[in-house]
């Protein structure tokens, strides 16, 4: 049987960070992403890591996207607020 995961264990927020690991800092930085509720969460996630703060990304916020081929005159939209996320048990 199918049924919604609830929102209260999901965490609240993605955080990005620029980063660069201990041993080599000469390296061009990458972006790390991590799921958590703190940003100290998050940065406990990559030990070794010298990591800059770049972003604080609310996971509940809904997201939209359209798209419009004039060539066809068709529009396609997405609203991630109208998904709901399904997992079998």
């Amino acid at each position: 049987m199918a049924d919604t995961q609830s929102t209260q264990t999901r965490t609240k927020f993605t955080f990005l960070f620029l980063a660069k690991p201990d041993h080599t800092p000469e390296c061009t930085p990458v972006v790390l992403r991590f799921d958590a509720d703190t940003e100290a969460a998050a940065r406990a996630a990559f030990p070794g890591w010298e990591l800059v703060f770049a972003a604080k990304i609310c996971t509940q916020a809904p997201c939209r996207v359209a798209f419009f081929d004039y060539a066809t005159r068709k529009g396609w939209e997405f609203d991630s607020a109208m998904v709901q996320e399904v997992r079998n048990v």
